[in-house]
């Protein structure tokens, strides 16, 4: 599948950060009808799994397509490891908000390449990466459409840790947490639920689903063993919806890591790109 690849500097208290992205122009000689940017999760990233096959969905649709790993996600071009876990610790909810802020308007004064800078501008994002989306997309009405997969349906703050995990922050200032695919133990820092407490109307993934309203469509695996499907449920009724539940699908949709692009598809995730296919030719159709 063809793609550009394209670093874009975003700035942090700490400094500037990259965002690495690769950019796929619509398949064929159709006219870009948009632009989807797909945001990956927590401990995930924009090769992982599921996401190069959705970006093809998108092009596919007609829509340029930009997979990009989040400032603080710990990975680089590296698909191998985390490089940067000290960046993974500083990690918070707005800061992925401000790295998608970021990347839209770079997308509107036309800086990623073979991406024209017209069209409707579309988050799709999975899991955290969800949650990432709607509190995004719930602040900008100039984004034209969010589609949250997989998507939790709260952030958490300080009262959403058990006892453990707040002796575990209190005594270290972080929680590990490991990752199954690299073998490496990484740490949460604690503003990352500091931010939530400090601010929770901000953070309300609701109260942004009813802010988006029509411009927001929730799709989940109804066997989701990581997030209840509830969570759709409730996501979606707060944007006045319907939740979009697939049979028999997991919380990758019963994909493996890696997937290429151009695999054969899991049943489940022929369906989620169905889903997504058919979402973004009515946001097309509506410019």
């Amino acid at each position: 599948m063809t793609h550009a690849p394209f670093d874009l500097e975003v700035s942090h208290p700490e400094g500037s950060r990259i965002l690495h992205c690769d950019a796929h122009p619509p398949i064929g000689d159709a006219r870009q009808r948009g632009v989807v940017l797909v945001v990956h999760g927590f401990k995930g990233y924009k090769d992982y799994g599921m996401f190069p096959a959705l970006a093809a969905t998108c092009a596919a649709a007609g829509f340029a397509a930009i997979r990009f790993n989040l400032a603080h996600s710990g990975m680089t071009r590296d698909v191998e490891r985390f490089a940067r876990p000290d960046l993974f610790t500083l990690d918070t909810w707005l800061r992925q908000v401000h790295d998608i802020d970021t990347l839209v308007a770079a997308v509107r004064r036309g800086e990623a390449p073979g991406v024209l800078d017209s069209g409707p501008i579309v988050l799709l994002g999975h899991s955290r990466g969800g949650v990432a989306s709607i509190l995004a997309g719930g602040r900008d009405e100039g984004i034209d459409h969010v589609i949250a997969v997989s998507a939790p349906g709260a952030t958490r703050g300080l009262e959403g840790l058990s006892e453990a995990e707040l002796a575990r922050l209190e005594a270290n200032g972080t929680l590990e947490t490991a990752s199954a695919r690299t073998g490496q133990v990484l740490a949460v820092g604690r503003a990352f639920f500091d931010e939530v407490d400090a601010d929770p109307a901000g953070h309300d993934v609701e109260a942004h689903a009813r802010r988006l309203g029509r411009r927001l469509s929730v799709i989940h695996g109804e066997a989701d063993p990581t997030v209840p499907a509830e969570d759709a449920i409730r996501i979606a009724t707060a944007a006045g919806g319907e939740a979009i539940l697939v049979p028999e699908a997991d919380h990758v949709f019963n994909v493996t890591n890696p997937h290429p692009g151009d695999a054969t598809p899991s049943p489940q995730l022929a369906a989620l790109q169905a889903r997504i296919g058919e979402i973004l030719d009515s946001v097309g159709k509506r410019g």
